[in-house]
């Protein structure tokens, strides 16, 4: 039996296009979890800066540490506002697909039939926000490729539920 080989071209026009993804945004408590996190490293080293003041003399070093502390922070904190608002999921047919990224937006689409492994985690924080992490896993990779963060835990749980539900049908 001889086996012919082919490669036709594909129409490019016809493929998706995953720019029109309507994408569903996280929960707020992930941006307030992330300005807590953000605020207790704040404070921790406003307090070493203060500490730092009592063995240190120099005329203007703890002001400056001050001031430059709390606009690096201030910075941090308007990251966070700016990637809440581009943080997003959309579940297809056939793939889930991530967006992330304020400067350098990411979009991640992955095909049910490479997903190997899907989890759903959350933190101390995240249960004290009551959010939660869906971690999906493709083969080759020694971390989750897509961790969508501030779900909220049923949702995250029906979302695992649906991919694997998608992952047992192409076994079949």
């Amino acid at each position: 039996m001889e086996y012919k080989f082919t490669n036709a071209p594909v129409d490019l026009d016809a493929l998706p296009d995953h720019q029109q993804l309507v994408y569903t945004p996280t929960l707020k408590a992930r941006l307030y979890k992330a300005l807590l996190v953000i605020g207790l490293f704040y404070i921790v080293l406003i307090v070493g800066v203060l500490l730092l003041r009592t063995v240190s003399d120099v005329k203007y070093l703890i002001p400056a540490l001050f001031i430059g502390v709390t606009f690096v922070f201030m910075l941090m904190a308007g990251y966070q506002f700016l990637l809440q608002k581009q943080i997003g999921y959309a579940l297809r047919e056939h793939d889930i697909a991530f967006r992330r990224g304020v400067i350098f937006e990411k979009i991640t689409l992955i095909p049910f039939n490479r997903i190997q492994h899907i989890s759903t985690s959350a933190g101390v924080l995240d249960k004290a926000f009551k959010i939660a992490n869906l971690n999906i896993f493709t083969a080759g990779g020694s971390g989750s490729d897509i961790n969508i963060p501030g779900l909220n835990p049923d949702m995250a749980a029906r979302l695992k539920d649906k991919v694997a539900q998608h992952l047992t049908e192409a076994d079949v």
